[in-house]
């Protein structure tokens, strides 16, 4: 199939992860169709971020990461806008594969299979076991509509502005987004059903408990937002029930910490999914209590606080 004609540009924020972007950076570089331009956001406080031509460099000033994506969007001309993160190290196929899609008129969305990496620390270990950006968890078996992770995502440069792009929140933008899209421009999503990219996990602990946590806080903020849409808000665990099944799952660890590297890593993630019930948890009693964890501010500007 001859190199398509359509302009691609490829947006990347980043905040404190500057030692990552250079491997993200390089496999744009390295496509079998390079992005006509490359659009990194420096969505630190204040600007730290200088690279040389031909990545181009935008500066948010902290906005938070979907704000620091519409400013990257706007900043370019485009057909595709190709979203991905620091973490995010395309295969040399990922550009070329992608596009491909958009050839179909009636396409707006298009991604692919995303593969976490492992690595010797316990946090990639488990990340690899737990496998959170695969097409089966926002796919196949969606738990509402179909939507993919912003480190693998593709959009038309012309929905994404009809619908104004990114809900500037901290976590859940890329279902929001993705969603909206569907619902309002009438263009399917369609995907690769192959590992097009790869990811790089957290890897400490902690950080992966936190992402883990922010994931549940998000998950109820967005069935909050769709509520009236469709997507119904239910009720979390109890939490006698929650805090019994967070027990048993630091016992289970604490026990496998003995075993090998694999063991005590398949034994981790069951602690990561107890700290998105957790999250879910928390949001939904300062949501009854009309102090919300989730804040949505108009595309382009950052939330509060």
């Amino acid at each position: 199939m001859p190199e398509s004609a359509l302009r691609a540009v490829a947006v990347l924020p980043v905040r404190g992860h500057a030692a990552l972007l250079d491997g993200a950076l390089r496999a744009l570089a390295e496509q079998t169709r390079p992005p006509d331009e490359v659009v990194v956001v420096d969505d630190s406080p204040e600007p730290v971020l200088h690279l040389d031509p031909p990545v181009r460099v935008v500066h948010s000033g902290g906005a938070g990461p979907y704000a620091a994506r519409n400013l990257g969007v706007a900043a370019v001309d485009a057909d595709v806008v190709l979203f991905l993160d620091a973490r995010s190290r395309p295969r040399p196929t990922w550009v070329e594969r992608t596009l491909e899609r958009f050839e179909d008129p009636s396409v707006g969305i298009v991604g692919s299979d995303t593969l976490v990496r492992g690595g010797t620390s316990l946090a990639e270990r488990a990340s690899e076991v737990q496998q959170f950006s695969r097409l089966d968890k926002y796919v196949s078996a969606p738990f509402f509509l179909p939507y993919l992770p912003t480190c693998n995502l593709a959009v038309r440069r012309a929905d994404f502005d009809a619908v104004g792009g990114f809900s500037t929140v901290r976590s859940g933008g890329d279902a929001d987004l993705c969603w909206r899209l569907q619902r309002a421009t009438g263009h399917r999503m369609d995907v690769v059903d192959e590992v097009l990219m790869e990811w790089i996990p957290r890897d400490r602990a902690r950080e992966l408990l936190e992402q883990n946590y922010r994931y549940g806080r998000s998950h109820h903020g967005l069935r909050r937002e769709w509520s009236d849409r469709g997507l119904p808000v239910v009720d979390p665990l109890p939490t006698w029930r929650l805090a019994a099944r967070s027990t048993r799952a630091a016992l289970r660890f604490v026990g496998s910490l003995p075993l090998g590297a694999d063991s005590r890593a398949e034994r981790f993630v069951p602690l990561a999914g107890a700290c998105f019930d957790w999250g879910y948890w928390v949001a939904h009693h300062r949501a009854r209590t009309g102090r919300s964890t989730r804040t949505t501010s108009p595309a382009g500007t950052a939330p509060p606080g």
